[in-house]
This record gives C-alpha cells, sequence and structure tokens, in this order.
C-alpha cells in the first residue's frame, strides 16, 4: 500500500465486506481517539493484513535492538476480529487481566479473538487502548 500510514489502514478497512467493514471502522477509531496525532499508524503483515498503533522497537535480554512491532494492533481474521495489546498489567498481560471486561471472547497471549463485535464495549476497547499506549510511548518498557 502507498500513501501515509492511516491512509492505507483507511484503504485496508476499505476493503473489506460489510458487517466487517463497519466493526473494523468502529475499533479503529475507538483506538485511534485514544492515542495522540502523532502516534504512527502502520500496516504489519502478521498472519494477513495487520493495522499497528505505536510502532516500538523491541529488545532482547541484554537490551540489544532486535526489531520494530506495534503497541496496538487491529486485524481482519476469517472468522473473528483481533485485538492486540502488548501491555502488562498487574498479574499478567493486559490482554489477560481485561479479558472479563470483553464478554464472548477468547484470548491468546497478546490478542482477544472477538467474535461478536457487537458485544464489545467502546470504553473497554478504549481503556485497553490508551494503557498500552501509556505503557510503550517511550519503547519497550523495561523487564
Amino acid at each position: 500500500m502507498t500513501g501515509t500510514g492511516h491512509d492505507d489502514a483507511q484503504a485496508h478497512i476499505d476493503t473489506l465486506p460489510e458487517p466487517r467493514r463497519s466493526q473494523m471502522q468502529r475499533l479503529h477509531d475507538l483506538v485511534l481517539a485514544e492515542l495522540p496525532p502523532t502516534a504512527d499508524v502502520r500496516m504489519w503483515d502478521y498472519s494477513g493484513p495487520l493495522i499497528g498503533y505505536g510502532t516500538y522497537t523491541y529488545s532482547d535480554r541484554k537490551g540489544r535492538p532486535v526489531g520494530e512491532w506495534f503497541s496496538v494492533g487491529l486485524a481482519s481474521r476469517k472468522g473473528w476480529i483481533s485485538l492486540f495489546s502488548m501491555g502488562i498489567g498487574e498479574g499478567g498481560s493486559l490482554v489477560e487481566t481485561m479479558h472479563p471486561r470483553f464478554p464472548g471472547t477468547k484470548i491468546g497471549k497478546s490478542c482477544i479473538n472477538i467474535t461478536k463485535p457487537e458485544l464489545i464495549d467502546d470504553a473497554a476497547v478504549r481503556e485497553l487502548a490508551a494503557a498500552t499506549w501509556e505503557e510503550h510511548k517511550v519503547g519497550q518498557p523495561p523487564p
């Protein structure tokens, strides 16, 4: 894709069939509302197209830079929408600690798989995005 990351993300959403297009647009808008305008938006390929928000450089255990990743992500998959968070909260990942706020979902290590987007509370998405950004806005948090 060409253009800015915001343009690329919007172009990707616009290619999706309904109702997925509207569902992704809603989640995309909620995530963007919680990030500052300076936060980058970028398309990634992670088992298919993925919108990543807030790129940061991650390091190995010795502190050496290894690569780049996104702090928050959103991907349309065949049977669900994946909402990614690289945040860590008290007692585990933010995905684990906030999972009860996302009814009807399954989680992976860093993602919430949403099969019924209509059940998802806007405030929960916003809180997850804001908490993740706060943790990653200056890069990978220390271990």
